[in-house]
């Protein structure tokens, strides 16, 4: 076990697992990015669409770090948990598609920068209502 230098002190809890968090979502980031350029360019499916389908893709790859990685879950809970993570997802989703659109469609921004612009305003968003809602219990030790 290594040890802490002299006057080192260890990372708070919460940013640790914000952390984690980050890396959970850049693998969701990754597989939502992934979809929607292969989509658009491939495919020929309307950038909007093809965003909303690749937020689709990363949500069981997020709720499955999320779940295991950032909030350390039990199986006991994970109905419950899911259900939650699905509402917060759900809206988190419209909020992806209305910023998205509206980066696109009405400012003309080149949609791969709108989804990396949307992307960074929905993950400090969704941390916190996962944090403060979805995976409450397990974020603060409250039963």
């Amino acid at each position: 076990m290594r040890r802490a230098r002299r006057g080192s002190r260890p990372l708070p809890a919460t940013l640790l697992q914000f952390l984690r968090y980050g890396l959970a979502g850049s693998a969701a980031a990754a597989t939502h990015l992934a979809v929607l350029v292969l989509l658009a360019e491939l495919a020929a499916v309307p950038a909007t669409l093809a965003s909303a389908l690749g937020f689709a893709c990363a949500v069981p790859v997020n709720y499955a770090l999320q779940h295991r990685f950032v909030f350390n879950s039990s199986s006991r809970r994970h109905l419950l948990l899911f259900s939650r993570y699905v509402t917060v997802t759900l809206l988190t989703m419209a909020l992806n598609v209305g910023l998205f659109w509206l980066l696109t469609s009405g400012l003309g921004v080149f949609y791969v920068l709108s989804q990396i612009i949307t992307i960074g305003v929905i993950v400090p968003l969704n941390f916190a209502i996962n944090r403060s809602y979805t995976f409450a219990e397990l974020a603060t030790g409250r039963p």
